[in-house]
């Protein structure tokens, strides 16, 4: 059966927005849920996972030696548990935000007071301990921890 030019080029744009929707809808499928504070989100990293369970997001009256907050400090208690392998906490992935999708980075140049340790963690141990951010704008409900690229986990007080 031999097709007209117009039927071929509508066949691949059908085609086309076939496979965008397909990609579309995978990518959707990828968006992290949101959760609770306290509730343990998994990251997995080919042979590794790390269990992190983020909770008491609020204001901090504590002194970082070495640090000069430039706005109001938060802080958040944080577990990393050692599902699968050897893990190390990626605390520098930890972020703060507001209602209004303003972010605060962890504060991670200096040693914090009770933070959690960023060393190797054994299989079935876990780590806890605080991480801390630089508030300059709206009070942070949310904390995420972003990869790079995307939000990859989520906890916040409105789940």
């Amino acid at each position: 059966m031999k097709l007209s030019k117009t039927a071929a080029k509508t066949a691949v744009g059908a085609a086309g927005i076939a496979a965008l929707s397909v990609f579309s809808a995978t990518t959707a499928m990828a968006e992290p849920a949101v959760q609770p504070f306290g509730t343990p989100e998994q990251l997995n990293d080919g042979a590794m996972a790390t269990s992190y369970t983020v909770s008491n997001l609020g204001p901090a009256n504590v002194t970082i030696p070495g640090y000069q907050p430039r706005g109001k400090l938060y802080q958040a208690d944080v577990t990393a548990r050692a599902d699968r392998g050897t893990v190390t906490p990626v605390v520098s992935d930890f972020n703060a935000r507001a209602a209004n999708s303003d972010t605060y980075r962890v504060i991670n140049t200096v040693p914090t007071p009770g933070g959690i340790n960023p060393g190797p963690i054994g299989q079935g141990a876990a780590a806890n301990g605080k991480i801390y951010f630089d508030v300059t704008g709206p009070p942070p409900d949310g904390v995420v921890y972003n990869d790079g690229v995307q939000d990859v986990l989520i906890w916040t007080s409105k789940a």
